[in-house]
């Protein structure tokens, strides 16, 4: 090869991998750091009867935000009745605010693909590519975490996070409670929801979902801590998430 043809092929490589740097873009950030994790799995009952599980995984992370994953799954399967509901997603919570959704849930066949994050004073999300948005103060319908005082006593704009419905409730907060976990006791705060939902949650100490009852299409349900194991950390930390 020539110099001159050797220096137009270096000129024309160079080229390509300053355009390759430029329209890649940044490298996505990475995830913030485990501090501390907890594992908590239910059983769910309906109508009394063992149909299904659930799992959440909760995390504090290095930014201060705190995140939880979910898996859960409900199988009725009678004589002349099959029915199958499925649900799995992550929230990230940051100073008192949802600013990270994303989920995926099966009703039977009817499927609700969620994603969401905040923008400024709202929450923006998709369900199965609809735009939508909810105010920033919004609460998630999972109810793994503690509502804070400031809600109590008030209508509250609450988000089905696996429907991406917008609903509105009444909390009240009620005496507390003892759930019991392998013999274990465990002090529960107790609150009730009423408006377009009918749900009783007890929180533990660290503000974090023990047990709750609902009542989902006519029929009683209920969430039961089987379960609270300790998930991995980035760094040895005594910290719960919360």
């Amino acid at each position: 090869m020539s110099k001159t043809l050797l220096h137009q092929w270096m000129v024309k490589a160079c080229l390509c991998l300053a355009g390759c740097i430029l329209f890649a873009g940044p490298a996505p950030a990475a995830e913030p750091e485990v501090i501390a994790q907890q594992i908590r799995e239910f059983r769910i009952l309906v109508d009394g009867k063992h149909r299904g599980d659930q799992s959440m995984t909760f995390s504090r992370r290095a930014d201060g935000s705190d995140m939880m994953q979910g898996e859960s799954e409900v199988l009725i399967n009678l004589i002349v009745y099959r029915y199958r509901y499925a649900s799995a997603g992550t929230e990230v919570w940051k100073d008192g605010r949802l600013i990270k959704l994303v989920n995926e849930a099966d009703y039977n066949g009817d499927k609700y693909v969620i994603q969401g994050s905040a923008v400024q004073q709202s929450l923006h999300y998709e369900v199965n590519g609809e735009s939508q948005k909810a105010p920033s103060d919004i609460w998630a319908a999972s109810y793994w975490r503690e509502p804070d005082a400031k809600r109590v006593g008030k209508k509250v704009r609450l988000l089905d996070s696996d429907k991406g419905n917008q609903l509105t409730a009444t909390i009240e907060k009620l005496d507390p409670e003892t759930i019991t976990l392998d013999s274990t006791p465990i002090k529960a705060n107790h609150y009730h929801l009423d408006g377009d939902v009918d749900v009783d949650v007890w929180y533990d100490k660290y503000g974090l979902i023990v047990q709750q009852e609902s009542v989902e299409s006519g029929h009683k349900t209920r969430l039961q801590l089987t379960k609270i194991s300790r998930g991995k950390v980035a760094a040895s930390s005594n910290t719960q998430p919360r």
